[in-house]
């Protein structure tokens, strides 16, 4: 199966070795310009657009990326762009016919535009087609951005400094935004940049762009920004003094302490393309809190990375196209004890950028060790000191639009164990060389060295797909992890085993004025194996009738035929343990959810089936209420209805979110969770005021419940944490 992997992607390699002149009648775009325009007097960012912009290059060749791609749009866009010596201004007109149907209802720096109309941004300063950023701006002038990891995903979470202006008018929507070359990296020697731009009309679900292909506009088909000169960055260097007070209150036993912890982080340009980070008793107080998660299986979950630090320039890092089961390095790691707690980072490095064909990233970080804990820590947790961590990633780019790499992560987070992992990658993509088809393909090897292990620490392993969005798609892919394989600073949860996988999908998409606007076919089989290759898992899930209508609501029927061969019996609550066996049972249900248009969004999930020689009912449902800008929020209920021949238990699993804009910059948003398997209930309440990019204020309220027997709740703890950075830029 390896074999035929490689082999398959070695023949996809081919056309691109012989491909040297571009394609010229190309409906992606990719191959448009604009000769950019330099600009002495910086336009006002206000949403006005009443000074310079007369001077711009103009951009109106839009087409429409969704529903039908390269029709015409429904509605008229104009956009202007300009460049100074410290920024790059991109100011739009979003013509509206029906003013009514301007959709705004995020009124809160950070939050999701997701179901807003919005203008979207892209640059890729390099112009390689392997990288880039995004920015986006609503009629509020509320900013969202990220960065691209790979071709084709964004990480949300990563943060910049950039500033935004919009307004409504008899017209529609206008809207400005400036990119300060201090965000980004860049090479100063390049004369031209790739770029794009995407509008969003919420209220028809369409989407409107300069460039696409395969209704998807990603750095593989940016056009490109010509004629750039004279860029400057200042200094380069960004300081950002941080200041947090907090008082703890514990009631078991009853104590209580204040104590203010200053931090610092230090950004500095060696040059505009290659960026130096330090951070000095890093302090993360004013992340978001993590979404709290069902635990029905014998694997640990995953939490996404939220700190800034390890955020910046974060896509340098990835491996392989891995996002879970055999990263090498997963930042979340660092920070965070055996036993959950939280762990200070008393100073970290890192070195990143692009020079050349060379995408290179270090990071080293020194961690403090739990013994200042051990009165907190449960008998069964570990005690580990202080620890030194380092990793290491340089990938080069190769062929149009691949890369091939290598990695080496150094350190153990959460032992006093030695470990070290090397690994190397190469990253395929390809869609010049067939039309309107896009393939892509990994494959990596990695090997972990860790002092209690010894032998079987490899891992490896391919794919290759064809994500198209017309017609049929699909994939392989196939991989090995070594039952030793441990990547101390990465993501394991499943070891010592073989896995393939095969994907077929087919989506049909009607013309428009129809009631419908797409319909979509898929299936899926996994199989998992030990390496000595007997079965653990075998799961056939098909996704059937998948309806999209013209406004956006859909619905899908899942079928799944599921083996689980257990070799160890584990634990899935209290009391209750799954023997070890062969279990053989089916799952089916439905998928609801509404179209982002309307003020109240409903998704909602039902399935039944067997579980493990018994039978589970699980509903979700999702209450996403927008009523006005200023008041926002979604509730979420998991349950879970197991019964098993063991023993008969629920889960329930609830979260509300509120979020309440006094304006853009003004914001208290509160998260309240609770889950009857851990029996905690938390509350996680922040007021903000973000007067602009690079300034922030926080009052954080933190407070834990757990629930008795007597069904009520009692108060572990609580605190209260009031913050306060700015970002000084020279």
């Amino acid at each position: 199966m390896c074999a035929l992997v490689y082999t398959s992607i070695f023949l996809l390699i081919a056309p691109s070795f012989a491909q040297e002149e571009p394609i010229i009648n190309d409906r992606s775009g990719r191959n448009k310009v604009i000769q950019m325009v330099k600009t002495d007097t910086p336009p006002i960012i206000d949403g006005i657009m009443d000074d310079v912009w007369y001077t711009a290059a103009v951009v109106d060749d839009f087409h429409q990326v969704e529903p039908i791609e390269y029709s015409e749009p429904s509605e008229e866009t104009i956009v202007y762009v300009l460049y100074g010596e410290k920024a790059i201004y991109v100011g739009a007109r979003m013509i509206h016919e029906n003013l009514d149907d301007i959709i705004a209802r995020t009124m809160i720096q950070g939050g999701g535009l997701r179901y807003d109309d919005k203008l979207k941004l892209y640059l890729n300063p390099f112009n390689d087609g392997r990288n880039g950023y995004f920015f986006e701006v609503n009629p509020h002038g509320i900013r969202v951005e990220a960065i691209f990891e790979g071709v084709d995903g964004l990480n949300w979470d990563w943060t910049g400094i950039w500033y935004s202006g919009a307004k409504r008018n008899d017209e529609g929507w206008f809207a400005e935004m400036a990119i300060p070359y201090e965000t980004i990296s860049f090479d100063p020697n390049a004369t031209s940049w790739g770029i794009s731009f995407q509008r969003g009309i919420e209220s028809n679900s369409e989407d409107i762009g300069w460039t696409s292909f395969n209704r998807n506009t990603n750095p593989s088909n940016f056009g490109t920004a010509m004629g750039m000169s004279g860029m400057k960055q200042g200094i380069g260097l960004d300081v950002i003094p941080a200041v947090n007070v907090t008082n703890r209150h514990s009631y078991d036993p009853d104590t209580s302490q204040t104590e203010v912890q200053p931090s610092l982080n230090l950004f500095y340009k060696f040059n505009p393309n290659l960026t130096g980070a330090l951070t000095f008793n890093s302090d993360f107080s004013a992340t978001d809190v993590d979404n709290r998660q069902v635990q029905l299986t014998r694997f640990d979950l995953f939490f996404p990375e939220q700190r800034r630090f390890f955020l910046q320039e974060a896509d340098i890092f990835e491996f392989g196209g891995l996002n879970r089961n055999g990263k090498p390095f997963f930042s979340r790691r660092i920070g965070i004890g055996p036993g959950g707690q939280r762990l200070s980072l008393d100073a970290g490095g890192k070195l990143t950028g692009r020079i050349g064909r060379w995408n290179i990233g270090t990071l080293a970080v020194k961690q403090a060790g739990n013994t200042s804990l051990l009165g907190d820590l449960p008998e069964s947790s570990p005690v580990i000191n202080d620890s030194d961590l380092f990793v290491g990633r340089a990938s080069a780019n190769i062929f149009e639009q691949s890369s091939i790499g290598a990695i080496i992560t150094h350190g153990n987070p959460t032992a006093d164990d030695s470990n070290t992992v090397v690994g190397l990658d190469f990253n395929y993509l390809n869609n010049r060389s067939f039309e309107g088809v896009t393939i892509e393909g990994q494959a990596w090897y990695q090997k972990s060295n860790t002092d209690s292990f010894e032998g079987d620490d490899e891992a490896f392993g391919a794919n290759i797909s064809s994500p198209n969005t017309d017609g049929f798609s699909g994939g392989l892919e196939y991989r090995q992890l070594g039952e030793n394989y441990f990547p101390a600073m990465g993501f394991a949860n499943r070891v010592g085993i073989k896995q393939a996988q095969a994907e077929l999908g087919h989506t049909y998409r009607f013309s428009r004025g129809t009631l419908l606007r797409s319909i979509a076919n898929n299936i899926e089989f996994t199989t998992v194996s030990d390496t000595d290759g007997n079965i653990q898992t075998e799961e056939i899930e098909l996704e059937l009738a998948q309806i999209e209508n013209q406004k956006g609501d859909q619905t899908v029927l899942l079928l799944n035929n599921i083996r689980e061969v257990l070799i160890k019996p584990f634990k899935i609550a209290d009391g209750i343990t799954i023997p070890l066996g062969d279990y053989s049972f089916q799952r089916y249900g439905i998928e609801l959810e509404s179209g982002g248009q309307r003020r109240l969004l409903v998704t909602l999930g039902l399935e039944d089936g067997g579980f493990y020689g018994g039978n589970r009912k699980t509903a979700e449902l999702k209450l996403n209420w927008r009523p006005s800008p200023y008041f926002t929020s979604v509730l979420e209920y998991e349950f879970n209805d197991i019964d098993l021949p063991q023993g008969n238990f629920n889960t329930h699993l609830v979260r509300l979110r509120t979020n309440i804009a006094f304006t853009p910059e003004w914001a208290w948003i509160s998260t309240i969770q609770y889950d009857n398997q851990s029996a905690l209930l938390g509350v996680n309440s922040r007021v903000q005021w973000i007067p602009r990019a690079g300034s922030e204020f926080y009052i954080i309220y933190n407070g834990g419940w757990r629930e008795n027997e007597y069904s009520n709740f009692d108060q572990l703890g609580q605190s209260a944490t009031m913050k306060v950075g700015h970002t000084f830029r020279f």
